[in-house]
């Protein structure tokens, strides 16, 4: 797996994979689809209970 990351982002080297993991476990197991999409980004639409927008956060 190729592990891309900006040239801006601050986290240390050493926890980038890390990061870039548990983005993808939270894509795996809560994305239910997204709104709008533009070269700026788009929005995610994620399921999840209370506390659920706190965690990702």
């Amino acid at each position: 797996m190729t592990i891309w990351v900006p040239a801006s982002c601050t986290l240390p080297t050493t926890e980038q994979p890390l990061r870039v993991a548990e983005f993808d476990a939270l894509f795996a197991e809560r994305l239910t689809g997204r709104r709008g999409r533009s070269r700026c980004g788009c929005s995610v639409v994620l399921t999840g209970g209370p506390g659920m927008e706190d965690s990702v956060r």
